[in-house]
């Protein structure tokens, strides 16, 4: 698929506790001509990581991750420093998890395992310029 995104490579955190899935989605967003710029499979480490790099222009958040912090709890303590977009990727259905995502902002919750037109098509909803 020839994507609609703009042109203009976007820098990419991932968080994803799972290896073989972290590496799919490095792939896939490198396909997509954007650079992944960092990734940690842990909450306190993603937070981390999206204070101390510079611009972050998208966060892809695994929900459940390899220590105390999930992506969600993540997510909402890197939103008090910095305003960056976010999507969330989860293989969970529970729907407390969801209510929970709810009370941050984001582009989307995207259930695993996720396919390239699907994230392209997210992409194009993050970045529609």
């Amino acid at each position: 698929m020839v994507s609609d995104i703009s042109t203009d490579a976007k820098k990419i955190l991932i968080v994803e506790d799972d290896n073989i899935q972290q590496i799919i989605l490095e792939r896939m967003i490198a396909q997509m001509g954007h650079t992944v710029i960092g990734s940690s499979a842990e909450g306190a480490k993603a937070i981390e990581s999206a204070l101390r790099i510079g611009a972050v222009d998208l966060i892809l958040m695994d929900i459940n991750l390899a220590d105390e912090i999930d992506g969600i709890e993540a997510a909402k303590e890197i939103s008090k420093h910095r305003k960056v977009k976010l999507i969330y990727i989860t293989a969970s259905d529970d729907p407390e998890k969801l209510k929970r995502a709810q009370e941050t902002d984001f582009i989307a919750y995207l259930h695993k395992p996720i396919s390239q037109d699907i994230l392209e098509n997210t992409f194009v909803k993050a970045f529609p310029e």
